[in-house]
């Protein structure tokens, strides 16, 4: 049926349109390639395989194509689409062929010629209820960010305890994670919000737990430049990039990965340059000496420290902390800053004091995402609870 109307649609060369199609059972945004002229719109069933959309302005639909793909042991096919060739720093309006739900999509400009915002979060979708989460999802829309970046820990579907429940259990529960999203975190325009993913050790079963002889979940709803890596690097413009970063679990630390990050790095003039990662270097719960963080103190912070980032982005610990800026393993105002530590939607640990760790600036139990605003002058980055209250500040000025 899919290659007939393929064949169809390419012969005719005129959208067919099927009224009534059935709603997706998940719908998101996300982008692989240049956030300034491109968007990827994921969805889940549905009885449709195209994507329409339109400029604001223009009521003239246009429509792409998505590839589509069965996740294996489920019914569910994730359909991707790519729309590129679009305008920067733009409004569209998007829905999945055949449905009457239209969302807005935006661009993101070349050049600072406005402030960008983005949020920065990460262990969400946890199974204590979903009261915290809806909240912390829409103290982010009433911002108005252009994207969130979810610091992995996503929709907390694997692990030993879950390992027997089996992928059509961990499908519908990622399902669930997108509904509450596509409800809460919606912008008053009727935005949807992008999603850059983070892989976080609840993403992706532990190497050994499952069998392996397709990919993990993780990599079949979301597309990544390369298969099956989920680290990678996101460029936005002439201003603003990112490293985005395995912390071991699906890729290890040592070898390719840092020789990827190494050569990254080496010579990047980006005004405003961040890595976003899972388990921290500098973590406010759990061990400082935890093989993991030592790991990343050895291989990845040297080069940190050498590209002089302008902060990273940490996660796991449910808590919120941030360092004092540190180099070569000391505090140093010319180091970089470590914000995190991972509490969108979970429970809060109980974190450590700056008293008991000496690279702690600030740190509390409570939940909270880091809110980016980025400008010419520099970049206001503000640690915001589910209720709005700014529990922490810290103003950082572009690269020269």
């Amino acid at each position: 049926m899919i290659i007939l109307r393929l064949i169809l649609t390419l012969v005719l060369g005129f959208p067919l349109t099927f009224v009534g199609a059935a709603e997706p059972d998940a719908l998101y945004l996300t982008w692989v390639d240049d956030p300034t002229t491109t968007m990827s719109v994921v969805w889940h069933g549905g009885s449709t395989f195209r994507v329409m959309y339109h400029p604001i302005g223009d009521a003239r639909w246009m429509a792409v194509i998505a590839q589509p793909q069965v996740v294996p042991e489920t019914k569910t096919t994730v359909y991707v689409a790519h729309l590129q060739g679009l305008k920067r720093d733009s409004t569209y309006i998007f829905k999945i062929e055949g449905s009457r739900r239209e969302f807005k999509f935006r661009t993101l400009p070349s050049h600072l010629s406005r402030e960008v915002r983005f949020v920065v979060g990460g262990d969400i979708y946890y199974h204590w209820g979903t009261e915290i989460l809806e909240r912390m999802n829409r103290a982010i829309a009433y911002d108005d960010p252009d994207f969130v970046v979810l610091g992995g820990d996503l929709a907390y579907t694997t692990g030993t305890k879950r390992a027997l429940k089996g992928r059509l259990w961990e499908i519908e529960r990622w399902q669930s994670f997108f509904h509450i999203l596509q409800r809460t975190m919606i912008t008053k325009e009727g935005r949807m919000i992008p999603l850059v993913p983070v892989i976080g050790n609840h993403d992706v079963h532990p190497k050994g737990l499952v069998k392996k002889s397709y990919p993990a979940i993780f990599y079949e709803i979301f597309p990544f430049p390369e298969e099956g890596k989920a680290y990678r690097d996101l460029k936005v413009g002439t201003y603003l990039k990112f490293v985005l970063l395995d912390t071991g679990h699906s890729w290890p630390i040592e070898g390719d990965q840092t020789e990827w990050l190494k050569s990254t790095l080496r010579g990047d003039k980006t005004p405003y340059l961040f890595a976003i990662y899972h388990v921290g270097a500098y973590p406010s719960v759990y061990k400082y000496k935890g093989h993991i963080s030592e790991a990343i103190r050895k291989n990845w912070v040297p080069f940190f420290e050498q590209a002089q980032i302008c902060g990273a982005f940490e996660h796991h610990s449910h808590a919120l902390k941030r360092t004092f800026p540190i180099k070569e393993g000391k505090k140093d105002p010319e180091g970089v800053i470590y914000l995190g530590d991972g509490s969108w939607g979970c429970p809060p640990r109980k974190v450590r004091t700056p008293d008991e760790l000496w690279y702690l600036a600030r740190s509390e139990s409570v939940n909270a995402c880091w809110f980016v605003h980025l400008s010419k002058q520099g970049a206001l980055i503000e640690a915001r609870t589910p209720t709005g209250e700014v529990k922490d500040r810290v103003s950082i000025g572009c690269r020269e």
